[in-house]
């Protein structure tokens, strides 16, 4: 009995929610791991999300999928998509979307970029990141260690070109605008709740298992490296702060709303 009850709550909890299907566009390095397998995924059935991870020649990698060569059925049917893509990817699925996504202070992320190129030797910067301290990692433009925000939302990985960072910067903050959800990872509780009552997820207990840490805790930054990854991430400082405006003002406006209610 027990069994069954724990069964038809699942089935309820994994029905095709309704409204806009959700795009979780993952930018490295920010907790979207644990988001996607903690929070996202649990959500829904395995056929109604859809994992991507693509090479700028949308290859998919490491095993994701590929939906490129689904049929259009079965891609309209996603309620889920979440990974490495570019942006605008959305465009392949039928019926209306939303962006959403997860950032992280551009500092802390560089150097666990390069901590995470360190750990895994299948990572093409690997063996610049063994070899190399973490400055001339980051002056010599190895992984993403250089305005990775810029770059992701302004589809540069994918061959956008640009004239000059300015003009990346001015596309990257155009799409930027265009998201519906923006969380901050160093306020990841906050963000998972958020992003949970904004769409009618069930809140999942997040776990260790799923959380890539890569920086050792115990790390310092000098002054000079401090100093060396602002420079190399000017325009993603500049993300981040637009960033936390809007994830401050949708807290002005819950608890206006809060208030309202009251």
């Amino acid at each position: 009995m027990l069994n069954r009850i724990k069964a038809s709550i699942a089935a309820v909890r994994l029905r095709p929610k309704p409204g806009p299907r959700i795009v979780f566009f993952h930018l490295p390095r920010t907790g979207g791991t644990s988001l996607s397998k903690d929070t996202l995924f649990p959500n829904f059935s395995k056929s109604r999300w859809c994992n991507v991870n693509f090479a700028p020649d949308i290859e998919p990698l490491h095993g994701a999928h590929d939906p490129l060569k689904w049929p259009e059925w079965r891609r309209k049917r996603i309620r889920l998509l979440a990974g490495h893509m570019p942006f605008g990817f959305a465009k392949h699925f039928p019926g209306p979307s939303e962006y959403v996504t997860l950032i992280r202070d551009p500092i802390a992320r560089t150097i666990s970029d390069y901590y995470f190129c360190r750990k895994h030797p299948s990572n093409p910067a690997h063996e610049a990141a063994t070899t190399l301290s973490l400055v001339e990692f980051v002056e010599r433009g190895y992984g993403f260690s250089q305005n990775c925000y810029a770059r992701w939302l302004s589809n540069e990985p994918f061959g956008a070109k640009f004239r000059d960072a300015d003009e990346m910067l001015q596309q990257a903050m155009t799409n930027l605008s265009q998201f519906s959800f923006i969380g901050i990872t160093e306020q990841f509780d906050v963000a998972v709740r958020r992003l949970c009552q904004k769409y009618g997820l069930v809140p999942h207990a997040t776990t260790s298992v799923n959380r890539n840490a890569a920086t050792p805790k115990t790390r310092h930054v000098s002054a000079e490296e401090y100093g060396v990854l602002r420079r190399a991430n000017a325009l993603d400082l500049v993300i981040y702060k637009e960033c936390w405006r809007r994830f401050g003002a949708a807290d002005s406006e819950s608890s206006t709303q809060s208030e309202q209610v009251r």
